[in-house]
Formats: structure tokens, C-alpha cells, sequence
């Protein structure tokens, strides 16, 4: 196998959470990790996403950046402890490559006032690590490319999650290949445009009943303004002519063929209901 096939073989997701606000001991909340040759990156930092990174083989020394969608609590509340043991476990002598909408810089510096205790102890008393890798190199985002190495670009899209006033999408393309993964959002045509011909489309998916049964009239109609239905997915994975869509986010989390057979009605490709660790390739 030439390096280059070897490059395409490798690139893959891997769905780190796909629980949503409400806790779930069966999913983490949203978490991504896209995996190209031996380097890795990691879209949405929610609950318990270290614990799931635990349970791969991904080596904390090759973690190149993180990707926020946005600074909804269910996409950042594991960041913390992915900054601080990332940088224990691996990623030593660098910074937290850190990309997000306007408002990360002051969660980043929130993170490192949160740890200036445990990182004084481990870089100067204890353990000594390299001071660099507990600090944070923040980029703030705007539609376009946010991220070229040579080998993986990366494309932040903005989605409508209003009256978020700040949410994005990222394209990572490598060698041919593509994975796109949408953040919150409801549908619409920027979302499309960015995914158009992707191999895999990581989706958020809800179904409408069941916000009808948990919240109030004026909640559920709230949640269902700027979330995506699971059959409205399938709506955009048709029209982006996406070859793998790939359900996750999923409210709620135990209804796997009804999310499948929603999708299935607008989108004839392969559908893959997300659950924890699953790993889809590109191409699949």
C-alpha cells in the first residue's frame, strides 16, 4: 500500500458522545474525533469526552487542535479536563490549539484561572511538566479555512442556531476525502453548500414527539426553532448529496430504528444511528 492510500485508509470519525443535554450513562455528551494518518483532532469537548478518548487507542502527543461549534454547555463542559489532561498524558511541550466561535478566548482564560493552582503543582513543584503545554493558543473563527497543515484543511461554515448568535461547521478534507460535521443547527442552505458531496455528514437528529412529551408547548417549540428533525436530516443529507450520513446529538437516545426509518424516508444513502465509540470511514 503507497503512503498516500495508507493517508486515505485512515481518514475516519470517531464519535466520542452523542448524548445531548440530559444526562446519559450510555452517551457522553457531543464529542467528535477526527482521525487523519496518526494525528487527531477533536470537534465539541461535552461531558465525560476524556473518558471516551480513554476507551480508543488515541495518543495525546498527536492531538493537533480542538474545534468548538459553539458554547452551548453540552459541547464544552469536558473541555477543561481535555486541556489539563491532555496536557498530563501527552501533549506536553505545546499549546492547546484552541478554535471557536467569539467568546472562547474567555473560556480559555477562565480554564486557566480554574487550574492555576494544579498547574503550578505539576509544572513546578511535582510532576514538572513543560510549562507550554498548559496554556492555551485560542483562534477565534470566522466562515472559511481556520486550519491548512498540507495534509488536512479544515472549513468552518456558519449554521443557524439562533438565537445562538455564533455556531459553526467544519469540513475536514484530506487527499480527496471529506467528513463534515454540522454542530447545532436548524436546516438551511449554508449547511447544504458546505456539505455538498461529503462522504460522511455528522448530523444532529431529534425527534418532535418527544420534546411534545417532556416540555412545555412554548419549550418544545422553542427546542424545535433551531434543532433538526431526524427526517429533516435525511431533507439535507439528499441535498447535499453526502454518501454517509451518520445521526448523533439524538434526542432522545434510546429509539434507534425511528431515527433510522425518519431519515430513510428523504435520504437513500448509508445511515448510521450514532452510538459511543463507533468509528465510520471515509470512504465507508
Amino acid at each position: 500500500m503507497s503512503a498516500m492510500n495508507l493517508v486515505l485508509a485512515l481518514l475516519e470519525v470517531i464519535l466520542l458522545g452523542t448524548g445531548y443535554p440530559r444526562p446519559d450513562p450510555a452517551r457522553a455528551a457531543a464529542s467528535n474525533a477526527i482521525v487523519i494518518g496518526n494525528k487527531w483532532f477533536v470537534v465539541d469537548a461535552g461531558r465525560g469526552a476524556t473518558m471516551r478518548i480513554a476507551a480508543t487507542d488515541l495518543n495525546y502527543a498527536n492531538l493537533k487542535a480542538v474545534f468548538l461549534t459553539h458554547l452551548h454547555s453540552d459541547h464544552t463542559s469536558g473541555l477543561p479536563d481535555l486541556f489539563d489532561t491532555s496536557w498530563q498524558f501527552g501533549r506536553k511541550s505545546v499549546p492547546l490549539e484552541l478554535y471557536g466561535p467569539p467568546g472562547t478566548k474567555k473560556l480559555a482564560d477562565a480554564m486557566l484561572q480554574f487550574f492555576a493552582e494544579d498547574i503550578h503543582l505539576r509544572r513546578d513543584l511535582l510532576e514538572k511538566h513543560p510549562a507550554a503545554g498548559a496554556t492555551i493558543r485560542t483562534h477565534i473563527v470566522k466562515e472559511g479555512v481556520v486550519y491548512d497543515d498540507g495534509d488536512v484543511k479544515v472549513t468552518a461554515f456558519a449554521v443557524d442556531h439562533k438565537p445562538v448568535p455564533y455556531a459553526f461547521g467544519y469540513r475536514f478534507d484530506s487527499h480527496g476525502e471529506s467528513i463534515v460535521i454540522s454542530g447545532d443547527t436548524r436546516p438551511n442552505a449554508n449547511l447544504i453548500r458546505y456539505a455538498k458531496g461529503a462522504d460522511v455528514l455528522v448530523l444532529e437528529a431529534y425527534l418532535p414527539e418527544h420534546f411534545d412529551k417532556v416540555d412545555t408547548p412554548e419549550v418544545a417549540a422553542r427546542l424545535k426553532s433551531y434543532h433538526t428533525s431526524a427526517e429533516e436530516a435525511g431533507e439535507i443529507a439528499a441535498a447535499a448529496n453526502v454518501k454517509t450520513l451518520v445521526l448523533t446529538h439524538l434526542i432522545p437516545g434510546n429509539a434507534d430504528e425511528t431515527f433510522r426509518e425518519r431519515a430513510a424516508r428523504k435520504f437513500k444513502g448509508k445511515i448510521v444511528v450514532g452510538r459511543d465509540l463507533v468509528k465510520i470511514a471515509a470512504p465507508d
